[in-house]
Formats: structure tokens, sequence, C-alpha cells
């Protein structure tokens, strides 16, 4: 199976974009990224924007689902549970 840039469903790309922008600007980072753009981004503010963006969409699915939030103490533990990092 062949990797693309294209998005999976295209209509959801200036979601994305705006989405982008809206964590840059949490983050701090926006006015640079508006007047120098992505392309003059370290990977460290990328990788930033792009944890948070997940970290958000995780949020939001989860309240559409009426699942708890990520903060729960019972997610904690379970995650816990297979960390990689977590040596028994």
């Amino acid at each position: 199976m062949s990797r693309s840039n294209r998005p999976v469903n295209p209509t959801a790309e200036n979601a994305l974009d705006r989405m982008k922008l809206e964590v840059a600007s949490e983050l701090g980072i926006s006015e640079r990224v508006r007047s120098q753009g992505w392309s003059t981004m370290t990977s460290a503010d990328c990788g930033r924007v792009g944890g948070h963006m997940v970290r958000k969409m995780i949020e939001q699915y989860e309240s559409s689902m009426g699942g708890a939030s990520a903060t729960s103490s019972t997610a904690g533990t379970m995650t816990a549970q297979f960390d990689a990092n977590n040596q028994p």
C-alpha cells in the first residue's frame, strides 16, 4: 500500500489548517508562522503543534462518544499498564 500526503477526507483539510494555526497561537508561535511560513519552523515546534493537535482531536472524539477525558485516573492507569518505559 502506498503512502501519500493527500488527506483521507479532502474537505477536512481547511479545518485542520485552522486547527494548526489555533494551536500555534496557543504555543505563541503563530506570528512567526504567518510571517515566515511553516517551512522555516523547527521540527521541535512542528512536533509540538502536531502533538497538541492529536491531543485535542482525541479529547473531541472522547467527548463526542460520551467517554471520560484523557485526564481521568483510569485512563492514566491503563496507559501506564502498556507503557514501554514502565519496567515491572
